[in-house]
């Protein structure tokens, strides 16, 4: 209470020019910590929607890298499925029996077989076949067969105009058909 007394004596004591003053000063000291506030307040809140955005980018980015492990671990059951269906499949085996079939022996011009390493537990291996003077009558039943077959995809066509024959075309098609990659064997030495 005697505090108050003095500060009440105080202000009586003053003049009211000085006393404008000193409300003047204490209202802009209120003003500028309530804008330091306002401040601080929102770019805690800015900086927080930052984060959130961030956070939300990210777990979409979690969601499509488990969706396509789901899609992988899906596709490798398939695979997986496929290959024990025929396990002594061989893909020039089954291309030149496919070429037979269809009459396009005498139009093959080459064929090579390679294997290329994959990750994981699967080897790919490529068959690229140029075909020379055939119709794409006859290039569109070869490729509605070989996608017939579940085993072989289709890895890349080339098309180029027939020099030997009018009216006929030249092809290089290149198919491919996954198989499990040989088992290891190591030697321990003892």
């Amino acid at each position: 209470m005697e505090l108050l007394d003095k500060m009440q004596a105080y202000f009586n004591s003053i003049d009211q020019k000085r006393f404008f003053q000193y409300i003047i000063g204490i209202l802009g000291i209120i003003t500028l910590a309530l804008a330091l506030l306002f401040f601080n307040y929102y770019r805690t809140v800015s900086k927080l929607k930052q984060e959130a955005f961030a956070i939300n980018e990210l777990r979409e980015q979690a969601k499509t890298i488990l969706d396509k492990a789901q899609r992988i671990k899906k596709d490798q059951k398939e695979i997986d499925a496929v290959l024990a269906q025929d396990k002594n499949f061989k893909i020039a085996g089954y291309f030149e029996d496919l070429i037979e079939k269809l009459g396009l022996a005498q139009k093959k011009s080459s064929t090579e077989v390679t294997t290329a390493s994959q990750e994981g537990k699967y080897q790919e291996s490529i068959l690229q076949s140029r075909f020379t003077a055939i119709s794409m009558k006859q290039l569109a039943e070869l490729l509605q067969e070989v996608e017939l077959n579940k085993r072989v995809f289709i890895k890349e066509l080339d098309i180029t105009p027939s020099k030997k024959q009018q009216n006929s075309i030249d092809a290089t098609l290149t198919i491919a058909t996954l198989e499990p990659k040989p088992k290891e064997t190591s030697e321990s030495t003892e």
